[in-house]
C-alpha cells in the first residue's frame, strides 16, 4: 500500500540524553546536533543551551 509522503525521512532526535549507568551508578550526560541540512534546515536559528 502506498502512502503520501513515502521515501521521506522522519525527523526524530534527542539532542541529549541522561542516565544513571545501571552498575557504576555514575551520571552519565550526552548532547549531539544534527547536521544542519535536509529537513534540519528548519531548526539552523534554534538556540539551545
Amino acid at each position: 500500500m502506498e502512502q503520501e509522503g513515502d521515501g521521506k525521512q522522519i525527523a526524530l532526535w534527542a539532542y541529549k540524553l541522561s542516565f544513571y549507568h545501571p552498575v557504576t551508578k555514575e551520571y552519565l550526560s550526552f548532547k549531539a546536533f544534527p547536521e544542519i541540512n535536509g529537513t534540519w534546515k528548519i531548526i539552523e536559528d534554534l538556540k539551545i543551551d
